[in-house]
């Protein structure tokens, strides 16, 4: 009789153990499942957004992670001739320059929300003339652009004004006197192409200057100043060189200035220059970019990481492609070769004018 029981007891705790084993298994193969399912189409994002002008008008916002598409629309109302599409202060607006219904042949800025288009309206006066060269910082809803005045029509200057409309800043003067290089005093003369520092306290610029007080040489300087205007100091010059210098912008660190610089002497050719701020070192990036030796357009860079989007026409369209970097000391080298991250022939559009903005992949579609 005791020997039956011990056997039943036995039995029973055999029984209990693998009803408890085969619960666990069940949890582990559902727990498993459930992980599968959540990683099955789950966009990965690293808190940014490429903004870019696709053929036919449109906004598309990209993925820098996948190059998948996330939201493609179209301003509306719709405005005309749009230039300089750049993504305003965490993706939420596009901001562009065009023809404004306000003065005849006048350009004046817009925004739009950036993943639908809708509400475009312009948010400077016809008091104004902008260029094509507008920026946004990375640091909060903040516009910075070149622009005639009115009430001085020769001359571009630079200007800020926050994506509501308000704020509008004067910050550099025509014919203002600056200081080169090599300590000589030059005055200057149009400015273009002015870019926010990461942290949205300096500015980047470039602009043509003049020799004082004789007038007899000119230069292309690009300065750096307080984003009040004040404390502008010049870190590169290219003396009595005919070059036009395109897409300032910065490292995410704030240690490198990169841009496009046309060198008009030497068959147009667009190369790609870092630029160390403390050092002045300059190094040239283009080869490590340029695939097929097909020159690169529009470059931008990465607000959180190590990268440069860029758009590169190939076969009558333009992809956009990402290139890492890396640097050392004083110098900026490109690891690797560059990466497609579009692709025209899929999605039926071209992509042109990146532009590289922090993103809250939280924030409500």
């Amino acid at each position: 009789m005791k020997k039956n029981l011990n056997t039943l007891k036995f039995r029973t705790m055999r029984t209990k153990n693998l009803f408890m084993l085969l619960g666990l298994l069940a949890f582990v193969i559902s727990a498993c499942d459930k992980n599968d399912d959540e990683n099955i189409d789950v966009p990965q994002y690293d808190h940014s957004l490429i903004l870019s002008r696709g053929s036919g008008a449109k906004l598309v916002l990209t993925n820098p992670v996948d190059g998948k598409d996330l939201f493609v629309s179209v301003p509306s109302p719709a405005v005309e001739d749009v230039k300089s599409l750049k993504a305003g202060y965490m993706c939420k607006n596009a901001v562009f320059v065009a023809k404004t219904d306000l003065k005849e042949y006048t350009m004046s800025i817009y925004t739009c929300d950036a993943k639908t288009g809708a509400g475009t309206k312009a948010i400077t006066e016809d008091d104004l003339y902008v260029y094509q060269e507008i920026n946004v910082s990375q640091a909060g809803p903040k516009i910075v652009f070149p622009a005639k005045s009115n009430d001085n029509p020769e001359y571009q200057s630079i200007y800020t004004i926050n994506e509501d409309g308000s704020g509008l800043s004067h910050l550099s003067e025509p014919l203002e006197s600056v200081i080169g290089m090599d300590g000589s005093e030059y005055e200057l003369q149009p400015t273009s192409f002015p870019a926010f520092s990461p942290d949205g306290t300096k500015i980047a610029f470039d602009a043509l200057v003049l020799t004082l007080p004789n007038h007899w040489d000119y230069y292309e300087f690009i300065l750096i100043m307080n984003a009040d205007g004040t404390n502008k100091v010049t870190v590169f010059s290219e003396p009595g060189q005919h070059i036009e210098i395109y897409d300032l912008c910065w490292t995410q660190d704030g240690n490198f200035l990169l841009f496009v610089m046309l060198d008009n002497d030497n068959n147009f050719h667009r190369r790609i220059k870092a630029l160390n701020i403390s050092s002045k070192k300059i190094t040239d990036i283009t080869n490590s970019l340029e695939i097929n030796g097909d020159q690169i357009y529009h470059i931008s860079t990465s607000p959180n990481s190590d990268r440069i989007v860029f758009n590169q026409h190939l076969g009558g369209g333009s992809d956009l492609f990402i290139a890492e970097y890396e640097t050392h000391d004083d110098v900026l080298t490109i690891k690797g070769s560059p990466v497609k991250l579009t692709d025209r022939n899929n999605t039926g559009y071209s992509y042109y004018t990146p532009s590289w903005q922090v993103w809250d992949e939280n924030t409500s579609n």
